[in-house]
């Protein structure tokens, strides 16, 4: 795995009591570029469970690192994050994901390590585990009902992250081969003869007509392949007119 920025960040499952639920962290971990899980007193192990529900991120499960102690595994980072879902005494620092993925970004571009905490799914952090972080962040949502799986808990705060990390998506967009100029004028040329053919111009102007063809395919931004598909259309026009 090659070391990013984003190989500072950790996320941290405390007291976790679900094996599935580690392997879907993993998942959602690893779509979003981080790899650095740590389970501290996780109550059941990762198991065959947790490796079927990580699917492709399998290496995230395999190459956690478990600890008896919260203290000990954040001993390292400079910026802790306490995950919560509950009103708590000290709620006057709380952030959103949002609000915290700017001083995220700054400190592992400092390389310095950043650890994300989740407590356990259905009691969340101990009072004792939030006060060992230096953040506090919640996840807005729904008042009446605002309980998320400990996995779509981390894949929102992982998305959070990445999608400003790297916002960009040009990996899914196929390459684009677009049309020049001249592929424009023999477009135009052919069908200039087509419309002529078809008398098309009996009661217009014939040089404004072309213009204004000419300014649909500059605003359409041609592609080859539509540029054929159009070539092959006019073809197929003129072989109807000479039968």
């Amino acid at each position: 795995m090659k070391k990013t920025p984003l190989s500072n960040i950790e996320i941290i499952l405390c007291n976790t009591s679900h094996p599935g639920n580690i392997g879907s962290a993993a998942r959602a971990m690893k779509t979003m570029g981080l790899y650095n899980l740590t389970l501290v007193e996780p109550i059941t192990q990762p198991d065959d469970h947790s490796l079927a529900l990580a699917c492709n991120a399998k290496d995230v499960v395999e190459n956690c690192t478990i600890s008896d102690n919260l203290k000990h595994a954040i001993q390292d980072s400079q910026l802790v994050i306490a995950m919560t879902g509950r009103k708590r005494e000290f709620n006057d620092r709380l952030m959103t994901p949002k609000e915290i993925v700017p001083e995220i970004l700054t400190a592992i571009h400092n390389n310095e390590k950043v650890s994300i905490v989740f407590g356990n799914e259905q009691n969340g952090l101990t009072i004792e585990q939030q006060e060992c972080c230096n953040r506090l962040v919640t996840i807005p949502g729904n008042p009446e009902y605002c309980s998320l799986n400990l996995s779509q808990a981390v894949q929102i705060m992982c998305y959070e992250i990445y999608s400003t990390y790297n916002p960009n998506v040009d990996y899914y967009r196929n390459p684009v081969d677009r049309v020049t100029e001249l592929d424009i004028q023999h477009l135009l040329n052919n069908l200039d003869q087509t419309l002529q053919k078809i008398d098309f111009y009996q009661h217009k102007n014939p040089e404004r007509t072309l213009r204004r063809l000419q300014n649909v395919f500059h605003k359409a931004e041609l592609e080859r392949e539509e540029a054929d598909l159009l070539h092959g259309i006019i073809r197929q026009i003129r072989r109807k007119i000479q039968e």
